[in-house]
């Protein structure tokens, strides 16, 4: 995209990023998850999730991300660890990984290559070249997150492009992208975010973040990453205490009726809802 066809950074990024910048630019907090649903799920891969720490962050997965394109085995392993970050305390979250890897045969092969292609060539033409060899089940939101966590130095990453993104890039940078494989979409949103960056003078994937944490401030219960507040520059003080404790419980909660014999991915879409709208709740109070 040449550079004059890239909009103007919007205000509401830089006010994100001076709030972030004054709060001692924090880096995104850990995510609690059920290693033992995850465990039961995907047993093949108990030592990965059993090496991983009780909360995930961004760092301790790109570890096996940088790995992806050595091998099939790492590949997946890379897989597996970046969707259980992703999912974060999705009760649904083991269920559906699982299932991209056991529907696609294909998938280790796959996934090795797409990690070669994006720390050869870009987080760009990774897209393109995944959206060719597409796994069933497996959408743009956590394809790219896949995709961010195999990004190599030597060419440019790949971003993570999920709902909460696309909703702060329709509302403040007037953008409409898609999260159904558009290539073209994906390459425009790189190439704002990486000018956007580059004036802001912080990394491409700081820029996403202060995207994706931005948006979280304005519909905190929307995500299960709501509830662990990663909010830009906030610290829980001691007034969050007691609504911090209501929400671990709530998500202890999911990932318990998650680790249940034999429950359906409907009933775990139907208790994720209602844990949705408890978080809401919670952090209405707060607010």
């Amino acid at each position: 995209m040449p550079s004059d066809t890239v909009p103007a950074i919007p205000n509401q990024l830089r006010e994100a990023f001076l709030r972030w910048d004054s709060g001692g630019r924090q880096d995104q907090k850990a995510m609690r998850w059920n290693r033992s649903t995850w465990q039961a799920t995907l047993p093949e891969y108990h030592d990965l999730l059993t090496s991983l720490p009780d909360k995930l962050d961004r760092s301790c997965v790109v570890d096996w991300g940088a790995a992806a394109a050595d091998g099939e085995a790492q590949a997946m392993q890379a897989f597996v660890a970046a969707m259980a970050w992703g999912y974060g305390p999705a009760g649904y979250g083991a269920f559906r990984a699982a299932r991209v890897l056991r529907e696609n045969p294909q998938a280790p092969r796959v996934l090795r290559e797409a990690a070669q292609v994006v720390r050869r060539d870009g987080g760009a033409m990774a897209f393109a070249w995944l959206r060719k060899h597409r796994l069933r089940y497996l959408g743009v939101a956590f394809a790219t997150k896949y995709l961010y966590f195999c990004s190599g130095p030597d060419a440019p990453p790949a971003l993570i492009l999920d709902r909460l993104v696309q909703r702060w890039l329709r509302r403040h940078a007037d953008y409409q992208v898609r999260l159904d494989w558009q290539v073209g979409d994906y390459d425009r949103y790189l190439s704002m975010t990486y000018a956007w960056a580059s004036e802001l003078d912080v990394t491409p994937d700081e820029a996403e973040y202060l995207m994706f944490s931005d948006v979280l401030t304005e519909e905190p219960g929307g995500s299960p990453w709501a509830s662990q507040r990663v909010a830009i520059g906030a610290v829980a003080g001691s007034e969050d205490d007691e609504a911090t404790t209501v929400l671990e419980a709530i998500e202890d909660a999911a990932a318990s009726f998650a680790a249940l014999p034999d429950v359906s991915p409907a009933d775990l879409e139907d208790f994720e809802r209602g844990v949705r709208q408890l978080r809401r709740i919670v952090l209405a109070r707060t607010d």
